[in-house]
C-alpha cells in the first residue's frame, strides 16, 4: 500500500496547479503594489488638503476639496463622514482622527461604523480601498 502525503503531492504532482497558484499571487502582488502607489498620492494630496486648510479654509484647493467632497456625497456621506474618511485614508489611527477633528475616539467609531454601512463595505480596509478605487 502506497501512501502519498499532501506534501509530496503538492510538490510533485501538482505542477499546473502550483503554477496557477504562484500566477494568482502575482496578480495579488502586483494590484497590491498598484493600490499602494495610488494610496501614496492620494496621502500627498490629502496632507497637501490638510497644509492649505491649515492656513485658512479660504486657501484650500477648491477643485481637490469639491472632487472629493463630491465623492463623498455620491455615496451619502455626510460632511463630518467625509472629513473622518479623509483622515482615515492617510493611515491615522481612531485615536488620532478624533484628535485631528476634536472628537472622541468614540465619536470616529460611530462615524466610521456610518461610513462602512454607507459605502456597503464592512471595514476600514475596504472603506480605504473602495474609495480609492472611486477616486481615480
Amino acid at each position: 500500500m502506497v501512501h502519498s502525503s499532501p506534501i509530496s503531492d503538492a510538490q510533485g504532482g501538482g505542477g499546473v496547479q502550483q503554477d496557477e497558484t504562484l500566477a494568482l499571487l502575482l496578480r495579488v502582488i502586483d494590484s497590491l503594489d498598484a493600490l499602494e502607489r495610488v494610496q501614496v498620492q492620494l496621502v500627498r494630496e490629502l496632507r497637501q488638503l490638510r497644509v492649505a486648510a491649515g492656513e485658512g479654509d479660504e486657501v484650500m484647493d477648491e477643485r481637490a476639496h469639491d472632487g472629493f467632497a463630491d465623492r463623498c456625497r455620491a455615496f451619502g456621506l455626510t460632511e463630518r463622514e467625509s472629513q473622518t474618511l479623509a483622515v482615515l485614508l492617510t493611515g491615522a489611527t481612531n485615536r488620532k482622527i478624533g484628535r485631528d477633528l476634536g472628537v472622541t475616539e468614540r465619536t470616529v467609531k460611530n462615524t466610521l461604523h456610518a461610513v462602512y454601512v454607507k459605502l456597503g463595505v464592512s471595514g476600514r480596509s475596504e472603506a480605504i480601498s473602495k474609495t480609492l478605487r472611486n477616486l481615480r
